[in-house]
């Protein structure tokens, strides 16, 4: 017991020889502070070549935020330009749609004359077609140049008999053109249904044709002229014969524009 209380006084003793100091107080040298419940601090003097000294990391203001922000703002710049662009092309283009007031133009098949039409022995055919087609433009304010590389064919259940091509012009506003387009034969061969089936329709006198048209047009509006449109037109025929004296008794007509 006696032992007991020795180290206990000696502990009292070391413990009021520490100094004590309040909490505001700073010390310049390199000290650990030691919390003591009854509001005061203990600071205890560590040796310099025991501290380890740490480096500070500064923050650098980050510019690239800066770069962001620009360039965000160029893209939404951009955006909205594009789309003040595209609202302008549609309103002009819908002005000069009011104001031209554009109209396809009508084709249809006069006449048609059939100067040889045989089949040979070997199911191949013989034939020569000449049609006559009207074209109207019923534009005010258009005129159309009809180019060249057009292609004209007649044909029987999807087989070309007969091709040729259509004449170069230029046709002016309100007009109405005939014209006369020779078509030579191809040789094609027919298969024995599609023999027994043409003669049967001939005895009926109903013989079922398609006549296609592509031909590659420019629009011209006062001076100006537009590129290449392709200018598809089918015809589903019914002639009553498949001679010269041939004549249309059913005719349905699709106009298609290709840029």
């Amino acid at each position: 017991m006696e032992d007991v209380e020795e180290n206990a006084g000696e502990f009292a003793d070391q413990k009021l020889s520490s100094p004590i100091v309040p909490k505001s107080s700073h010390s310049s040298e390199k000290e650990k502070v030691y919390p003591d419940p009854s509001g005061w601090q203990m600071l205890v003097q560590i040796p310099r070549d025991q501290v380890i000294p740490t480096k500070q990391v500064r923050r650098s203001h980050s510019r690239p935020r800066r770069r962001r922000n620009s360039c965000s703002r160029c893209l939404c710049c951009t955006l909205c330009f594009l789309i003040a662009l595209v609202a302008i092309i549609a309103i002009a283009a819908r002005i000069l749609y009011l104001v031209v007031q554009p109209r396809i133009p009508k084709y249809s098949v006069e006449s048609i004359r059939i100067s040889n039409f045989s089949i040979n022995a070997d199911l191949t055919t013989n034939c020569q077609f000449a049609v006559n087609v009207s074209a109207q433009n019923p534009n005010k304010k258009i005129g159309i140049y009809y180019l060249d590389n057009s292609h004209l064919a007649v044909s029987y259940s999807a087989t070309e008999l007969c091709t040729g091509s259509s004449p170069v012009f230029y046709q002016g506003h309100k007009n109405v053109t005939f014209l006369d387009v020779a078509l030579n034969g191809t040789g094609a061969r027919l298969t024995s249904a599609m023999v027994s089936a043409l003669n049967d329709q001939r005895k009926q006198g109903g013989v079922p044709l398609n006549l296609k048209a592509e031909v590659p047009v420019k629009i011209k509006l006062g001076k100006l002229k537009s590129m290449k449109i392709k200018v598809q037109v089918r015809w589903d025929l019914v002639v009553d014969r498949l001679d010269a004296n041939a004549k249309v008794i059913s005719e349905k007509s699709k106009v298609n524009l290709k840029l």
